[in-house]
């Protein structure tokens, strides 16, 4: 790439005037030789400095590519400042003329005009419109100074003209053609007052001596020159796709390419195909082609009908979960219930939850499981046992199934809860410290207590053997003793463990 510098500019005495540099900066001189102006480019801006002329070389403007910087009086006291935050404006004597910020910016329609000097003038509207120009005998330098914006100020959402809410382009944004045009167009503006200048791209033509020396452009040629012969024959309807006239006459400006409603806003034009940008005639091909779909509702696939909310399929009244709740005991009814209302031969299970425990949340469902196979309609004898107890009354119905004698294999049993969050009857009879607990009555007398079950298990399955277990327990006569209690617990381990080493010293001192 070839830079091309502008001539030097020359006073009338053939003096040097201004002098510029490759990447865009120039230096000015005044007719007695000093520096006038100092304009660097340092990343995507300038650096501009003016100077007085005179031996002291007071600097009367300083500004860096963000804007910010300084004027000067003759004498070195501050005249402008800016900044960010915003700037001011004084005079000689210090007062404040012009004051600014960010929220309360100076009017453009109104900026700052003073003279630094005799030479040099300065035109302060913002940040971003800084001009100054510089005259000596009849020759003028014009310098645009501050802040350049970046070239992407913005995203693509600020183009969008909606977002797509059905199909498989769903969530997806529709851009503004003509704003992308315009932000192009901005983008080369910057482009150009920032002195960069797009390199032209150099046409190369292969010749045969080229292809001699690297035989791998051959096929490259030949192939091209096939595609060029088969768009002369007419092979390719390319001018359809390439010529917007004509696309409208084809195809019309009148359809749209997608069906948005009133979501989708912005210039009517950008909804036909006269802005829909098409290579392949097959993409065209599929846009216009008339719908097959008949209205009819799709076949749900697993993955909706697993699915949960709006999407999981209307079962009707025919489903009914195999969950059932289980019924609560309370203190009031608690003894009740095991010395008059329970069977005599069923064992009574008694599981003590509480809902602020996780461990007693996660186990809840499956007892609620286990108390629906124990109701079901379709279940064993022993299991119709459990059908003859009334939920509400907990007592057994009047004309109940025959055959309720319990088996060796599948006892009879029934499941009740007990909420240790509202009542502390149960942890004041048994100092029951440990949640979720199992208490196991037979014909009211305890015969099991302990928080798990089958000698280590907690799941339904050791939940049954443990009934099995201690159902032949009771019908042997084997019962906890009156006024069982679990051991005291306390806190205090370093006691026990002094007490321990004090019984056993002597011991070991042996």
């Amino acid at each position: 790439m070839v830079v091309n510098i502008p001539e030097p500019k020359l006073y009338p005495s053939g003096g040097v005037f201004i002098k510029y540099s490759p990447d865009g900066g120039s230096f000015a001189y005044y007719p007695s030789g000093r520096m006038a102006a100092a304009y660097e480019k340092m990343g995507s801006g300038f650096y501009c400095y003016f100077y007085a002329d005179g031996k002291a070389g007071t600097t009367l403007l300083a500004i860096d590519p963000s804007g910010e910087g300084f004027c000067a009086f003759p004498n070195g006291s501050p005249r402008l400042t800016s900044r960010k935050q915003g700037g001011t404006y004084v005079d000689e004597s210090g007062a404040i003329q012009r004051l600014w910020t960010t929220q309360k910016p100076l009017n453009p329609a109104h900026p700052i005009e003073f003279d630094l000097s005799p030479h040099l003038s300065v035109k302060f509207g913002s940040r971003q419109q800084i001009e100054a120009k510089l005259t000596c005998q009849g020759m003028a330098e014009d310098y645009q100074l501050g802040e350049v914006q970046k070239m992407a100020t913005d995203s693509y959402l600020s183009k969008s003209l909606g977002m797509v809410r059905m199909g498989p382009e769903r969530g997806k944004h529709i851009l503004d053609i003509d704003k992308c045009r315009q932000a192009a167009e901005a983008n080369r503006q910057r482009r150009d007052a920032m002195g960069m200048k797009d390199v032209e791209v150099a046409k190369t033509t292969i010749t045969e001596d080229d292809m001699k020396k690297h035989p791998d452009l051959r096929p490259i040629v030949s192939s091209t020159a096939s595609l060029k012969a088969s768009v002369g024959a007419g092979d390719w309807d390319v001018d359809c796709f390439i010529s917007k006239q004509k696309l409208i006459d084809t195809l019309g400006s009148t359809l749209p390419t997608l069906a948005m409603g009133a979501s989708l806003k912005g210039d009517p034009h950008s909804r036909t195909f006269a802005s829909l940008p098409a290579t392949k005639p097959d993409v065209l091909e599929a846009l216009i082609r008339t719908s097959e779909f008949d209205g009819r509702p799709l076949p749900l696939s697993k993955s909706i009908k697993a699915a949960s909310g709006r999407y999981r399929p209307e079962h009707g009244s025919h489903y009914k979960t195999p969950r059932k709740k289980l019924v609560e005991l309370t203190s009031r009814t608690f003894d009740t219930f095991l010395k008059d209302d329970a069977p005599n031969n069923a064992l009574v299970v008694v599981c003590c939850l509480a809902g602020w425990l996780p461990q007693c949340r996660r186990t809840e469902p499956l007892l609620e499981m286990l108390n629906g196979k124990l109701q079901a309609k379709d279940g064993d004898k022993a299991h119709n046992y459990n059908q003859a107890i009334d939920a509400e009354t907990n007592k057994p119905k009047e004309s109940g199934p025959s055959g309720m004698v319990p088996t060796e294999t599948t006892p009879a049993y029934l499941l009740r809860k007990f909420d240790m969050s509202e009542s502390r009857f149960l942890q004041q009879r048994y100092n029951i410290n440990t949640l979720p607990m199992y208490l196991m009555y037979y014909g009211g007398k305890l015969t099991y207590a302990s928080s798990t079950l089958n000698g280590f298990g907690t799941s339904t399955d050791d939940l049954v053997a443990q009934v099995r277990e201690s159902t032949k327990d009771a019908q042997r006569g084997v019962f906890l003793p009156e006024g069982f209690t679990f051991g005291k617990t306390s806190n205090k381990t370093n006691e026990d463990f002094q007490a321990t080493l004090a019984s056993t010293a002597p011991i070991l001192g042996k």
